[in-house]
């Protein structure tokens, strides 16, 4: 018998300690700066999808978002979750929900749209890897499947710097590290059939994180 998937649940106690040392690591060895975080709606499911730099992300886009008591959740790639049972826990305890290419991606999906319709933030990396440049790569679906869930905010983020943190799970040299929040909007559902909705879907939101990548890797104010 398969056991049934578990979950990304977070432990508040060990994400407000993540947060918070995350928080001072970054201001005091990397420049940590935050734009655009009053785009986060309070009212209503966010679903906020971000470009995917390097394998750090989540730590710095995790300390820019408000924190505790809502819910947030980040979808990730799940080849870390298989080095161990402790790390397996401890990233199920941060709220770092797996996402699998062997036929189970739909499994986490639809558990994360249960958390946008319970109110939480979801965060999503639709390009999978790192991809150490500005230039945002392809996305999956995913992320437009998600963006069509009714009554949610779609916020598109941008981080810039962790490229020069870490590479490869090794710290290669300093910041600062940026994270910008653009607008929050509502996907209205074009016309057409599902799998056109969510293709053009997908392709906005791309472009909407590319413009915002743009600006904050050159400096400027958030697009």
């Amino acid at each position: 018998m398969t056991r049934a998937a578990r979950h990304a649940r977070v432990w508040p106690p060990l994400y407000r300690a993540g947060r918070a040392a995350v928080t001072a690591w970054g201001r005091a060895l990397n420049g940590f700066e935050v734009a655009g975080r009053g785009n986060i709606p309070a009212d209503r499911g966010c679903l906020v999808v971000c470009n995917h730099l390097a394998d750090c992300d989540g730590m710095y886009v995790g300390a820019a978002l408000p924190g505790l008591p809502r819910e947030v959740q980040h979808l990730v790639t799940g080849r870390h979750h298989d080095s161990s049972p402790l790390v397996r826990e401890v990233l199920l305890r941060v709220g770092l929900e797996p996402v699998r290419t062997d036929g189970t991606e739909m499994a986490a999906l639809r558990h994360a749209r249960r958390v946008l319709q319970d109110g939480g933030i979801v965060v999503i990396y639709p390009e999978g890897f790192p991809g150490y440049s500005a230039r945002v790569g392809a996305f999956a679906a995913g992320v437009g499947w998600l963006a069509l869930t009714p009554g949610i905010h779609v916020v598109p983020a941008a981080i810039w710097g962790t490229h020069r943190v870490m590479r490869h799970g090794l710290p290669v040299a300093r910041g600062p590290v940026r994270v910008a929040f653009g607008p929050a909007g509502t996907i209205d559902g074009p016309e057409g059939s599902r799998a056109e909705r969510v293709a053009r879907v997908t392709a906005r939101m791309r472009h909407d994180v590319q413009r915002l990548v743009d600006a904050v890797a050159a400096g400027g104010p958030p697009a």
